[in-house]
């Protein structure tokens, strides 16, 4: 039996832990920003942005656009998968972030 945490229907949550000491940080405006790498290990993270803003998720080179990338929310946090399995021989992750008129900052939270 699961021993997550339940909803009110008595189904399991599933709850990834936040990897210690990994919280990044990421201030963005009009011209695309790129986090710091993302280890290796981690298939989701967490995106909470303080504006609307657009995200790629990429090689190092990934850059954002305010006409073809993934709109995010203020306020809102989103889980999001950063592929498969991991592999070693894979390249690194990084997140890409742009806004076309307010700064803002988007706040990264790699999950185990």
């Amino acid at each position: 039996m699961s021993k997550q945490p339940r909803d009110d229907g008595n189904d399991p949550i599933p709850v990834l832990a936040l990897r210690p000491n990994r919280g990044l940080q990421v201030p963005f405006t009009a011209s695309s920003n790129t986090s710091p790498q993302i280890s290796n290990s981690v298939r989701v993270v967490t995106l909470f942005a303080t504006q609307d803003c657009f995200v790629e998720i990429g090689s190092a080179s990934v850059e954002a656009s305010t006409s073809t990338s993934h709109f995010l929310s203020a306020s809102i946090p989103y889980d999001i998968s950063l592929g498969a399995e991991t592999d070693p021989n894979q390249n690194s992750k990084y997140v890409a972030v742009v806004q076309d008129s307010t700064a803002g900052k988007l706040y990264i939270s790699e999950r185990d």
